[in-house]
Parts: structure tokens; sequence; C-alpha cells
């Protein structure tokens, strides 16, 4: 018992030092987030994969900056209207690898936009399944320029199908109160809820799911109420 005890307690700290020795990178003035990379075109990872990229990249890069700017002169508001195409096509035609691409020129726009944050914790949590690094940037994100109004709802949701329901349900609570018209977060809120031991709480929460997109989690709802005993 012992041996298996050091053994565990070996392992915490290889991986308490492995995650201190991760490196950072700087993305914006004052502002560092893990260097992550994964095996995919540059361009359809956060950052573009932390490449070092070339003079002709960069030239290219500058050239599109400037050809936004033209038709767009205020940097936020372009970076907004291209982070806007991206949520589109993560959420509308599922397009994970476009929204990506989006996201990334966003960046080059204005790095300070908290959507770019936002949109790229989507893109890792449903293409890489990598859930830690989604509440980096999540995090990230709610300190950034101009959150949006679904933040804590997906930051939320992520955490639930992480399963993270404890550090799920405070986030959940805030985005019912920010989006009390949304049926979506109401129903993550009510399966956190579940899943933390509260099943009468749950079924109240449950009992008032409603709202825009309810028709999405109809079935959600159904297997939930015959799992909780609603």
């Amino acid at each position: 018992m012992k041996t298996v005890l050091a053994l565990v307690l070996a392992f915490l700290v290889t991986a308490s030092l492995a995650m201190a020795q991760t490196p950072k990178a700087e993305v914006a003035p004052g502002v560092s987030v893990t260097r992550k990379t994964y095996r995919v075109p540059d361009n359809e990872a956060p950052f573009y994969n932390f490449v070092e990229k070339s003079e002709a990249q960069k030239a290219s890069d500058q050239k599109f900056v400037a050809a936004v700017l033209e038709r767009v002169p205020d940097r936020g508001r372009a970076a907004g209207m291209t982070i806007e195409t991206g949520m589109r096509a993560f959420l509308a035609q599922n397009d994970v690898a476009t929204a990506a691409k989006r996201f990334n020129q966003a960046y080059l726009l204005d790095p300070q936009q908290s959507g770019i944050y936002h949109g790229f914790a989507l893109v890792v949590a449903t293409r890489f399944n990598d859930f830690a690094y989604a509440d980096e940037l999540f995090r990230l994100a709610a300190r950034m320029k101009s959150p949006a109004l679904p933040l804590r709802a997906d930051h939320g949701r992520m955490l639930l199908i992480a399963g993270r329901p404890v550090e799920a349900k405070p986030l959940l609570e805030q985005a019912v109160k920010d989006t009390p018209d949304w049926a979506v977060p109401r129903m993550n809120l009510a399966w956190a809820t579940l899943q933390t031991g509260s099943r009468d709480e749950a079924c109240r929460l449950a009992a008032q799911v409603r709202g825009e997109g309810m028709e999405n989690i109809e079935r959600d709802l159904a297997v939930f109420k015959q799992k909780a005993g609603c």
C-alpha cells in the first residue's frame, strides 16, 4: 500500500512540475497563454500553432490586415466582424477548421478581443478534446475586451462535458442570469446540479427550462427527467 501511495505521489509531483515548466507565449501586450500545438495546418490551430513565420508569411499577414482595414478602418470592429464569421462557421455550418482560420485572422487584426479566445476555446474543446486548454482560453476570454453574452454558458457547458460539474455550476448560474431567455444554459445548470448531488433542486431547475433553443434540448430534457426521476 505504501509503495502504491509513493508511486501516486511521485506521479502527481511529476505532473505538477511538467505543468509548471510548460512554456508560455505572449499573444498580446501583457497577455500570455500556454504554448500548445496540434497536428493540423497551422492556420487551423490557435495562434497559428505558434509557428515562427517566414518573412513571406509576415508580408502576407500585413497585406491581409491592410486590405481589411481599408474597408473597415477600426481594428476592433474589423476583428469583431471576423469573429462573427468564425462563430457562424462553427455553430451554423459545423466547420471547425474554417472557424479556426477566421479566429486567427481576427487575432491578426486585434488580439485584445475576447471573441478570439472564446472561439479558440470552442475549437480546442470540440476538435481536439483538450478541455484543460479550453478552460485556460475561456478564463482568458473573460478578461479580454467585449466578452460575448454566451461566454459563461459555453465555458460551463465545456466543463460539464469534461466531467467537472462543481466548476461548471457557478458559471451556468451566471449564464442563466446573463441570458434568461435561452433554454440551453438552464438545461445544463440542471445537469450540473444533479451531478453535484442535489436531485430535488435539479428537478426544480429542470421544470424551469424554457426559452430560445428549446427545440434543441427537448430530448435531453426527457433523458434528464428519466435519469433524475423528476
